[in-house]
């Protein structure tokens, strides 16, 4: 981020900073704002904007509303009343003792906070509150069997349900304490609401979950259907109106557009070939560098907003955050649909003018090699595929995230490396040190990887319009590669 873009951002700060003292002042005192210093803003979320503060010796947090959201803390507001961590709180405008920690995104899920897990929620739902209850019909869900098992549970035994069990939800300080927080959705319902969204969210074992709070197996599947049907309706009735948006979309289909109409969510519009899209974004879940993925469908995928404040960047520091990434996902055990590049190549050439190619490479044999190369590349990682400055986007706290995941599949590292370097345009220092942190060398034929990156990119151009001049480039630096590396092909 430039000097310009920080100040930008610093004056935004300011404002909103304003704003809060103001929004304290009228729904308290002004006694109260003043008590109220080191003032920092923190993020926006949910129609929200929340802050850091001091009131008097205390660190808070505190959160602001939107205007015309201050009806939705009917509940909220009851349950706060209840709380110690609570100093204020009216007109869905709170003041709360902060509680320093990490969420689950953040540390993931290790096998010694699953009991502390449950025994939290456990205690939570024990609480005696009286507020309203869930509405399973608040959506038209014409289901049969949903509408059967919601008449068949009508007279379940009510508990005090947070109903909106996240990753994010779930915070665990440096002792291991572990809190709920953001309880806008709370409500009475059933206890198994949130036990499914455990499972289904967190991802703790099924058996673990229904042993440890002594459920009714048969039951707890119900409740799976049942929560599985009202999310999939929650969304669409949110998201339903989005198409007339999709149709003023620019490539690469990407609505970074945070307002009321999305709720701080950014939308994916999907735009399908046979060779994408064959990646379960479920198994993304436990990954700290994926954006939480709300809902997706056939034509859309919905993510949670990142408050993120200008376009990705690249520096030394943000090339050791890639290769920690890019060593993760190279790495783990998540399961990645079957090596399609080679397929998705063939595809591409023949929806391209490749004579045009060939004459400017004076040479009719390149892709000939190139797919001799990608027959003899060892399938040894989980890819991206695709990874450039329009899909790593900027979090909090300088994180970086990796959006896009349409090509992931099943390949090679050092080829995932290669498009990589290739689409950040890393210079030789950076690509040093991403291979020091990747801790791994550069093998002697990264050549091989870094022609058939370009090749790809240069592909993926011509589908595009206006990409002349970069595939000109493109070619002069696959005829520098062949002449570096000494290869002959005719």
């Amino acid at each position: 981020m430039n000097l310009k873009e920080k100040n930008i951002v610093n004056e935004e700060h300011i404002e909103k900073i304003d704003a809060m003292y103001e929004k304290i002042s009228a729904a308290f005192s002004s006694e109260v704002a003043n008590n109220i210093t080191q003032a920092k803003f923190q993020l926006t979320k949910n129609n929200n904007m929340y802050f850091i503060a001091k009131y008097l010796d205390t660190w808070v947090q505190i959160r602001i509303p939107s205007d015309g959201f201050l009806s939705l803390f009917e509940n909220e507001y009851e349950l706060a009343k209840t709380l110690n961590d609570y100093l204020f709180i009216k007109n869905g405008i709170f003041i709360k003792k902060w509680f320093p920690g990490s969420d689950l995104f953040q540390i993931g899920l290790e096998s010694n906070l699953i009991n502390p897990i449950l025994n939290c929620l456990k205690k939570f739902q024990e609480r005696n509150v009286e507020i309203k209850k869930f509405n399973w019909n608040k959506y038209n869900i014409k289901d049969k069997r949903y509408q059967k098992l919601v008449k068949k549970y009508s007279n379940d035994e009510l508990v005090l349900s947070h109903n909106n069990i996240r990753k994010n939800n779930i915070i665990i300080n440096k002792f291991g304490y572990i809190k709920l927080v953001d309880f806008e959705a709370v409500t009475l319902n059933s206890k198994y609401y949130d036990l499914v969204a455990l499972y289904f969210n967190i991802g703790i074992d099924k058996k673990t979950i229904i042993d440890f709070f002594n459920l009714d197996k048969e039951k707890f599947n119900d409740y799976v259907y049942l929560f599985k049907r009202y999310k999939e309706a929650h969304y669409q009735d949110i998201y339903l109106n989005i198409k007339n948006i999709q149709k003023k979309m620019p490539s690469p289909h990407v609505f970074l557009k945070n307002n009321q109409t999305i709720n701080n969510k950014f939308i994916v519009f999907k735009k399908h070939n046979k060779f994408n899209y064959h990646l379960n974004l479920s198994e993304l879940e436990n990954f700290y560098f994926v954006p939480t993925y709300i809902y997706e469908d056939e034509n859309k995928i919905i993510w949670r907003w990142l408050n993120n404040k200008g376009n990705f960047e690249l520096s030394l520091k943000s090339i050791k955050l890639i290769a920690k990434i890019m060593k993760t996902y190279h790495d783990s055990h998540v399961n990645f649909p079957d090596f399609v590049l080679d397929k998705y190549i063939k595809w591409l050439i023949k929806k391209t003018n490749i004579v045009d190619f060939k004459k400017e490479m004076d040479d009719f044999d390149l892709i000939k090699l190139i797919f001799l190369w990608l027959k003899q590349i060892k399938i040894d990682a989980n890819c991206h595929n695709n990874l450039s400055f329009k899909n790593i986007l900027w979090g909090e706290n300088q994180n970086i995230y990796f959006i896009d995941w349409s090509l992931a599949s099943k390949g090679s590292r050092f080829l995932d490396i290669a498009i990589m370097f290739e689409n950040l345009n890393v210079n030789k220092v950076q690509k040093e040190l991403f291979w020091a942190v990747y801790c791994n060398s550069k093998p002697i034929d990264f050549y091989k990887y870094q022609i058939i990156a370009l090749f790809l990119i240069y592909l993926q151009n011509k589908q595009l319009k206006n990409h002349d001049e970069k595939n000109y480039l493109i070619i002069k630096k696959i005829k520098y590669v062949l002449i570096k590396n000494r290869i002959k092909v005719k």
